[in-house]
This record gives structure tokens, C-alpha cells and sequence, in this order.
């Protein structure tokens, strides 16, 4: 691998809270005003690795639809300049209560 994508890499999980924080503003602004930002996985828990992925997790009644959730996303992406390595899940309200909910043992909300 290059190693200049290994250092771009660590250098978005070194800041991926000051990302998620963009990311809510993104969403208030352009998506949906009553989402939820939720970063969770290993940026949360501390041990995090150049490998690793930031979770986001993005809560709004829109996700129901599989085109709408390829727009958010997509949107996200082209604001902040990058996708690697963001792993956005876009859920409902609802799939968040029945299933997010039960398996996300540390997460911040924003």
C-alpha cells in the first residue's frame, strides 16, 4: 500500500470526531434536521488501527428507501472530499430501536 494512503488514513482517524461533527452538520442542513449522528466501533472504544474503519451511524426516517440511502450517502461523501475509510449506516428510527440499539455497546452521539 501506498504510503501515502496509510498516512491520509491516520490522519481522518486522528480526527474522525472533528468528520462525524461535519457530518451532523451536513445532515441538519442538506438532509434532514432531525437526524441523528451516532460514531461508534473502535474510534469510540480507543483502539483503533490504521485499518480500521470510523462507524457512523446516521438515524432518519428517509433511510426506508434503498435510493434515498445511496443519495445521503453519496452527499456525505461529496461534502467532506472523501469516503475511505467512512462506513456510514443509514437506518430508520426504527431498525436503529430493533437492532443498532441491541448489539452498540459504547458510542457518542452528536
Amino acid at each position: 500500500m501506498s504510503s501515502n494512503w496509510w498516512n491520509r488514513r491516520k490522519e481522518i482517524l486522528a480526527h474522525a470526531r472533528e468528520y462525524v461533527r461535519e457530518i451532523k452538520r451536513i445532515c441538519v442542513e442538506k438532509i434532514d434536521p432531525d437526524c441523528r449522528v451516532i460514531l461508534f466501533g473502535s474510534v469510540v472504544r480507543g483502539n483503533y488501527r490504521a485499518d480500521s474503519d470510523i462507524d457512523v451511524l446516521l438515524v432518519i426516517e428517509l433511510a426506508d428507501d434503498v435510493w434515498k440511502r445511496a443519495e445521503v450517502a453519496l452527499k456525505i461523501h461529496r461534502e467532506l472530499g472523501f469516503s475511505d475509510p467512512l462506513e456510514l449506516h443509514i437506518v430508520t428510527p426504527r431498525i436503529y430501536e430493533e437492532w443498532y440499539k441491541r448489539f452498540i455497546d459504547v458510542y457518542e452521539e452528536f
